[in-house]
């Protein structure tokens, strides 16, 4: 020890002896590592050692110190500069090596990819500015492991999204007229069905689980789906068939205005596609646990990254093809690039290693199995087919300057004015053989009398014993005799029987 000490004052005192005298001391051959060579044409460069670095989290290590390149800043026109750091221990082998690099201390570390020697005693890269460089390196079995735990605690963990009821107006007056609302018993989905101010129903759906659902909703148009992945036309064109995807807490309103006698569904169950955006979202989610733990998380989002991948048209040509094809098309190095941008050389190595494509494999069944049994929820709609009389017609209906009084038995009084006080025509007439179909309801009237005040219609006024047909379809009646529309209360609110 005393041998060591005595070695290394007198190389210090040499170093002093050798600077007061207009010489630059070498560092001691078993000095940290040194940038040997810069190679930047056309620019003078000059190297600082900054010292040991601190690693951004214990997940990561450091293999060198940090060094300055000057000058600081972008490169001139389109050059770049190529370093080689030699390394007093080898590269452990199993380790991933980045070059960390940023513009300061206090801003966030960027990376750059980096070539190991095939001795892995020194480590070369390319630039194409100058500022703070180090070589971070992490352990990629660890790494691994950490992807399959996330992945897998993905899958077995709480599947309930911490998601809202959905809430809807008029819900009372919506379950009027023989509509009715039935669904499962488990929660996959949360629902209201509502009435807007015109008396159009209106039935919301919310996810309540923490992967997308993909929804049959065949006779019920999509109102609103504020963040429906769906609306990409990419993504629209992979999905077969008349599906929604609904994300994780997302709602999607459906216009649920029914024909009477009639039905329609809302269906969550089990579906290739769903699987894949499920494990996609899985994995995606465990990719960014993986940056938390290298101190690369901040600004990063699962759900925004989610939705980045699906503007891939390889990741939307993998959707419902098996493992293979999700780790293909979605998370291979090129796609993990893309999305993540320069953190994605943390992930790329994790993401291509062997163990990872078996793990996939082996893990499919278990992600066919969760979607299938915590996926399937259905929802139906259906408004009964009312018994065929003349009540069908009974109420008071309305129209600009004009009324129509229908009572159950089926005797109706009619006044059409012109403007605010000029009456045009009084009618009475009866209804009878009232029919029905899926699209509107009819019956035969028979005029009983007329009294003319105003009639300057080009066609005949309406006679005594004259008889035509009535219709009565989604809330307006047509009344051929006087040549006028009427509408029930909700219609009359919308403005539809206007002037």
């Amino acid at each position: 020890m005393g041998t060591v000490n005595f070695r290394h004052r007198m190389a210090v005192a040499l170093c002093v002896l050798l600077a007061l005298s207009g010489c630059t001391a070498t560092r001691p051959p078993d000095a940290p590592a040194a940038v040997l060579e810069v190679v930047a044409p056309g620019v003078e460069v000059t190297t600082r050692d900054l010292g040991a670095a601190t690693a951004p989290t214990p997940e990561v290590h450091f293999l060198s110190n940090l060094y300055e390149l000057s000058p600081s800043g972008p490169l001139p026109s389109s050059a770049t500069a190529t370093a080689t750091v030699r390394l007093r221990n080898p590269v452990p082998e199993g380790d991933v090596v980045v070059v960390a690099t940023r513009q300061a201390s206090t801003a966030e570390w960027e990376y750059l990819p980096a070539t190991i020697a095939q001795d892995r005693a020194s480590v070369s890269f390319t630039t194409d500015h100058f500022s703070e460089f180090a070589l971070l390196g992490f352990d990629l079995g660890k790494a691994i492991d950490a992807f399959k735990r996330d992945f897998v605690d993905g899958l077995t963990g709480n599947l309930t999204q911490t998601a809202d009821r959905p809430t809807c107006d008029n819900d009372q007056r919506a379950r009027g007229d023989g509509y009715s609302i039935t669904s499962d018993s488990g929660d996959a989905l949360l629902w209201c069905l509502g009435a807007d101010n015109a008396g159009h129903r209106v039935l919301k759906v919310t996810n309540n689980r923490r992967y997308p659902l993909l929804a049959s909703h065949g006779g019920l148009d999509v109102i609103d789906n504020a963040i429906d992945w769906g609306q990409l036309s990419s993504l629209s064109r992979v999905i077969a068939g008349d599906k929604a995807v609904i994300a994780p807490s997302g709602t999607v309103a459906f216009n649920a205005d029914l024909a009477p006698g009639t039905s329609a569904r809302i269906t969550t169950e089990a579906d290739a596609i769903g699987q894949s955006l499920y494990a996609l979202q899985t994995g995606v989610t465990a990719l960014v646990q993986i940056l938390t733990r290298f101190g690369a998380g901040s600004g990063v989002k699962a759900v925004d990254t989610f939705n980045k991948m699906l503007q891939s048209q390889s990741c939307l040509g993998s959707l419902g093809k098996g493992s293979g094809g999700m780790i293909a098309g979605c998370l291979d190095a090129k796609q993990i690039m893309d999305t993540f941008g320069y953190k994605g050389l943390l992930l790329a190595p994790v993401m291509v290693a062997g163990p990872i494509v078996a793990f996939f494999n082996s893990q499919w069944n278990a992600i066919v199995d969760q979607f299938n049994g915590n996926s399937i929820y259905r929802i139906e709609v259906a408004r009964e087919k009312p018994a065929m009389s003349l009540s069908t017609f009974a109420g008071q209906w309305m129209g600009h300057t004009r009324s129509l009084t229908i009572t159950a038995d089926g005797r109706a009084t009619e006044h059409v004015g012109s403007g605010c006080c000029n009456p045009v025509i009084d009618l009475t007439f009866t209804l009878s053989d009232p029919q029905w179909s899926p699209a509107e309801a009819t019956a035969t009237v028979t005029v009983t009398s007329v009294q003319l005040h105003d009639w300057s219609r080009s066609d005949p006024a309406p006679k005594v014993g004259q008889m035509a047909t009535i219709k009565l379809a989604d809330g307006i009646i047509t009344e051929p005799l006087a040549g006028a529309t009427y509408c029930d209360h909700a219609k009359q609110l919308a403005g539809v029987c206007g002037a």
